[in-house]
Formats: structure tokens, C-alpha cells, sequence
């Protein structure tokens, strides 16, 4: 029994926007946690210009330890001093396109017992063929819906050195270089020192103490992490995610599991802990197994949510495409495009820390 072109293109159409786009999207063989935490946060944005633009500024005509000469006593016939606002900066983010595609052949599906014409007319009995025309989907699209989820997941991880033309993601951001050594969003970290995240890795220098060394009786890495996490809400900001590695949990537990656990219940000495989520001064830490394949196990990433942000152009956001069959070739073609940028609009809000 023969299945019309049409219909066979319109399974493949509605299989690939349900795998990817819908609840199979989610259910991925490895956990991402980074990605999934991206897509909840992500705010569209119009498109044009090349760039996402937005507005920063660290320096006031008064500091936060000094009003001289701007807030100024006077007495009398003093004379009164002017002062002009110019300490607006922009921060540039080019957005970047990512494509994934999918080539079904028909001699593929002849293998699984279908037979598909160019009659553009489907049998009454298309719904026998549709269940084997999905059996071969399954496989194929499976495979698409996890592929597609780690690219874009990997992508968002990467620095944007991988590939030049796709959207560099949080470490092209929170630098492996650490605090004041590059430029983020087009904006000098070295001139602008509030224009800096804060980091806890590598050798120390003037602006980064270095790695953390944990100890189980003495609370190092869990001191580091209440003294960070207070440093990081000094300028308004609110950090909401953790992620780290596999190396970066197993010290934390060795540090918590000694003491005992804070649960919203009270402190308990047992507590089954797994490799799950967990809370310290109501900051979720969540372990990222990606961290693990991509060498950085040691790290812990501090994020918040509202001023590191997934900016897909509204319209282009994980857009489902349906090519025109070449003539020559007897194939389904179906893809993917995304369209977006991921964008800091804060940096002293987020941190990497690393362990010994």
C-alpha cells in the first residue's frame, strides 16, 4: 500500500516539531541542566542591527566611599560646582544562526515496508503506514532530538572559539582568563574594574584568591561559597543557579555530609544526598554533567538568571524547517534553525570557583 508524498511529509513535519520542540526535547539520555535553565530564562527579542544592545554603567558622579565635589558643603558666597553625567556605557552581543538538519532517504523507509509515491494522494488505509512510518522515525528521530539538544547545549557551555559563526555561550562570558584580562560585550574589564565577575580558580592573583582547597574539619569551600555568595548580592544582584562538576560536588559533599545537612525541616546529621539539587543560603547548586565531559569537573559556575540571559530573535527560536525535496534525489529533508545570542547585562552578579 502506497503513502502519498504530502502525507508522509507532513508525519515527518509534526514527528520532528514533537520530538524537539515538545516534551521528547526534555527526556535526553544526559542531563542538561545549563540548557534547560537557559530556555526557562530566555527573554526574545526583536532582531536588526547584528547586535544586542543594551545600556551599563558602574561609575557615578559620586562614589560609594566619596561625594567630594559633587555633593559639596557650601556656606555663604561659595562658589556652587557643576557637574555633568557622562557614565553610560553599551555592551554589544552579536546574535549568531545554528542549523541542524535531517535527511530521511526513501529507501530507508522501503526497508521498514513502505512504499511512498509522488501521487500526492494518500490511501484509505494510511493509518497502517503511518505506524510503520513512524517505527522508522523513532530511531531516526530520537537520535535528531538528542543531537540537536547537546549541540545547542555544548554551544551555550563554549566559549565561541569552537566555531566563529555560532553563538558564543557562558565561558566566552565568565572567562577562563579570570577577572580583568579581556573584554566582555565589546566593554573593557581592565578599565572598568566593576565591569569584572568574580572568580575563585587557578593561581591567585590581585583580583581572583585562587583555587579552593576543601577540608573536611575545617569548612573551607563552604565558608568561600556564604562569604562569595555575599559578595555577589553586594551590587543588587541575585544569583539563582549553580552548576558544577562531578570533582566540585564530591568536595562540597565532603564538606556537608561531615556537619550535616540544613533541610527546610531543620539541621539533620543523615541525609541521603544523590546527585541531584541541593540549597545553600537558598542558592540552588545542581551538578552538570556536561561540565564532566568538557574537562571542567573542578568548576562551579555562579549564575544569575536575570542579568545572563538566552536571547533567541522572536520567530527564530528552535524554528522548524521543511525544504523542498531536491528532484534528483528520492529523500525527506527537515531541519532546525536557531537564531539568538546570549547576553550579560551584569558581571560582579556571577562567579566561577574551582577546587584543588
Amino acid at each position: 500500500m502506497a503513502l502519498g508524498t504530502t502525507v508522509a511529509a507532513d508525519i515527518v513535519y509534526a514527528a520532528l516539531d514533537f520530538y524537539v520542540k515538545g516534551k521528547a526535547f526534555l527526556q535526553t539520555i544526559q542531563d542538561k541542566p545549563l540548557l534547560r535553565f537557559l530556555k526557562e530564562n530566555q527573554k526574545e527579542f526583536g532582531g536588526g542591527q547584528g547586535n544586542i544592545s543594551s545600556p551599563v554603567q558602574g561609575d557615578f558622579m559620586a562614589s560609594n566611599t566619596s561625594a567630594a565635589g559633587f555633593f559639596a558643603g557650601y556656606s555663604e558666597d561659595d562658589a556652587l560646582t557643576f557637574m555633568q553625567a557622562q557614565n553610560l556605557h553599551r555592551v554589544f552581543y552579536p546574535w549568531r544562526e545554528c542549523h541542524a538538519g535531517l535527511i530521511i532517504t526513501e529507501t530507508e523507509l522501503k526497508k521498514d515496508g513502505v512504499s511512498v509515491n509522488d501521487s500526492m494522494k494518500a490511501s484509505d488505509h494510511a493509518e497502517a503506514e503511518v505506524a510503520r512510518l513512524t517505527g522508522i522515525l523513532e530511531n531516526r528521530l530520537d537520535d535528531y532530538g538528542e543531537a540537536y539538544s547537546r549541540g545547542k547545549n555544548v554551544m551555550f557551555w563554549m566559549d565561541g572559539s569552537q566555531d566563529a559563526k555560532q553563538c558564543p555561550g557562558v565561558r566566552s562570558i565568565l572567562q577562563d582568563g579570570g577577572p580583568g584580562v579581556a573584554s566582555i560585550g565589546g566593554l573593557s574589564c581592565t578599565t572598568y574594574s566593576w565591569w569584572n565577575f568574580r572568580a575563585r580558580m587557578g593561581e591567585p592573583t590581585a583580583t581572583n584568591p585562587g583555587r579552593i582547597t576543601p577540608s573536611e574539619s575545617d569548612q573551607t569551600l563552604t565558608k568561600a561559597i556564604r562569604h562569595e555568595i555575599i559578595q555577589l548580592k553586594r551590587y543588587g544582584g541575585k544569583p539563582s543557579k549553580v552548576f558544577m562538576g562531578s570533582d566540585f560536588w564530591d568536595a562540597l559533599m565532603l564538606e556537608v555530609q561531615a556537619k550535616g545537612t540544613y533541610t527546610q525541616t531543620g539541621f539533620k546529621r543523615k541525609n541521603e544526598i544523590g546527585m541531584g539539587a541541593f540549597y545553600i543560603d537558598n542558592l540552588e547548586f545542581e551538578y552538570d554533567p556536561t561540565l564532566d565531559s568538557l574537562g571542567r569537573s573542578k568548576f562551579a559556575y555562579f549564575i544569575d538568571g536575570r542579568r545572563l540571559t538566552l536571547r533567541p530573535m522572536a520567530g527564530e527560536d528552535d524554528k522548524v524547517r521543511a525544504p523542498e525535496r531536491p528532484y534528483q534525489y528520492l529523500v525527506f529533508l527537515r531541519s532546525m534553525t536557531w537564531t539568538g545570542a546570549l547576553e550579560a547585562t551584569q558581571l560582579n552578579c556571577h562567579e566561577i570557583m574551582e577546587v584543588a
